[in-house]
């Protein structure tokens, strides 16, 4: 999804973290990044209002007028469940998932909203394994309030911050290992353990914890080996408190593990603060493994119809001009079809050349980056270019480049071929420069050349 750009927004009770993302053809780029604290002790929807105005301010910085935006909420107010299924549900999935709701959480159909995907398919057992993910419809509407405040077109998803982080481990590569990753996340009031296997999350969960009674040490250790015991050992993530960071190593030290340290300079984000907020982003602009989201579908984002209005309009004008265009007399249409024949064929001989200057330009580049690979002492084809363009003048123009070895020819076109050779010359990189074949004229007035040289090397001197 070339040029497309997204904003990742993850709130939670005392934190807001903004990550704002464009793709291009170099990949995906951070654009810009921000994390603010909020007043958990708040309501929620006193808290959502600073949130708002903290999103508005952000994207009005950023000149953000559209963009597509998801939503990240605390894991925390989500069941997340992992089920297996018969494999025959797979195309209704969502209507089972409806009849039978009430076995998975504690609430009926009608209060909640929920989402969910296959992570898994076993076709000699027969059985699908899918995570489902529910919200109260109570809880997520605060969430879905911001739609309206934003006054940014749309949001086009929210998921909780689990799944989120999963998407981003999940694309950079060798982040999880070969047997899975463990992400361990402290918060203010509880632990949450995640698990990714393959790409994927296939474990979760949250417990609200008063750290300041409990043993954090020994309650990782303890969880964590329970985590081993039914995964099997794997590399653990930790984000929390530096002040909780050689706890957390004493404990999966105990648990004999591995710790994985994020290495962030590689997206470009702050903190680990800042992960779930550019896993929410990345949705905007590529594919990504987990694709839960809660919102439902009739208030998501609509894809803009710009670019089809923009389309029907061109074709339109196309038909009139066409219409108009048939109302010439027989003598007129019969002009200008010669002339548009005479300029297809005139433009088919020029296709036929840039064709063949694109394939000389190919062989070029891969030419210049053998080069490129040589030693130290030798003068790179990049520098050779660079130093031609800035000898040659601006009458004159390359039409070939060779490097071979030391000796180097250059064909094309220009005002006056004759004084290229001094101005060769001229550069202490080159030497014995000479016309390789005698001084044409074109029909443009330009006159055509070849001529070769040598390169010094600069051990030479």
């Amino acid at each position: 999804m070339l040029f497309q750009t997204s904003l990742g927004i993850n709130i939670k009770d005392s934190t807001l973290s903004l990550v704002y993302l464009k793709a291009s053809f170099k990949g995906v780029q951070l654009a810009s990044q921000s994390v603010f604290s909020l007043d958990r002790e708040k309501p929620v929807k006193e808290r959502l209002e600073s949130v708002s105005a903290l999103i508005r301010e952000f994207m009005k910085k950023n000149r953000i007028s559209a963009t597509n935006i998801f939503i990240g909420i605390s894991r925390d107010v989500a069941i997340v469940r992992f089920v297996e299924l018969p494999l025959a549900v797979k195309e209704n999935l969502r209507e089972t998932l409806g009849y039978e709701m009430e076995k998975y959480v504690p609430f009926s159909t009608e209060d909640i909203f929920f989402d969910s995907q296959i992570i898994g398919e076993d076709k000699e057992t027969n059985k699908l394994g899918v995570i489902l993910v529910v919200v109260r419809k109570e809880d997520l509407n605060n969430y879905i309030e911001l739609n309206e405040r934003l006054n940014s077109g749309g949001i086009s998803g929210i998921e909780i911050s689990s799944t989120a982080a999963a998407n981003f481990f999940s694309q950079k590569t060798g982040s999880i290992g070969k047997d899975g990753l463990i992400m361990v996340d402290m918060t203010d009031d509880g632990l949450e353990l995640n698990v990714i296997k393959e790409r994927l999350l296939s474990y979760s969960r949250f417990m609200r914890i008063h750290w300041a009674v409990e043993d954090s040490y020994g309650l990782i250790s303890r969880e964590l080996k329970i985590i081993k015991d039914n995964y099997g050992p794997m590399r653990v993530s930790f984000s929390g408190p530096e002040s909780d960071i050689e706890h957390f190593r004493h404990a999966i030290r105990d648990a004999d593990l591995e710790e994985h340290l994020m290495d962030l300079s590689k997206t470009g984000i702050a903190s680990h603060t800042l992960i779930p907020a550019y896993g929410l982003a990345l949705k905007g602009i590529r594919k990504v493994p987990l694709n839960i989201n809660l919102l439902p579908a009739d208030l998501r984002k609509k894809a803009s119809k710009a670019g089809l209005y923009v389309m029907f309009m061109l074709a339109g004008l196309l038909l009139l001009s066409v219409f108009f265009w048939g109302l010439g007399g027989f003598v007129q249409k019969r002009m200008n079809l010669e002339r548009i024949n005479s300029e297809i064929k005139s433009l088919s001989a020029d296709i036929e050349r840039i064709e063949g200057v694109k394939l000389e330009c190919r062989a070029l580049e891969e030419q210049i980056d053998y080069l490129n690979k040589l030693g130290p002492d030798r003068l790179s084809a990049l520098d050779v270019l660079k130093e031609l363009s800035e000898r040659i003048p601006e009458s004159a123009w390359l039409r070939k480049f060779s490097l071979t070895g030391d000796k180097i020819e250059i064909e094309g076109n220009a005002g006056s071929a004759s004084e290229l050779i001094s101005l060769i010359e001229a550069c202490p990189f080159f030497k014995d420069a000479a016309f390789l074949s005698p001084i044409t004229k074109q029909r443009d007035g330009k006159e055509y050349f070849r001529i070769g040289f040598k390169l010094v090397n600069r051990s030479d001197g």
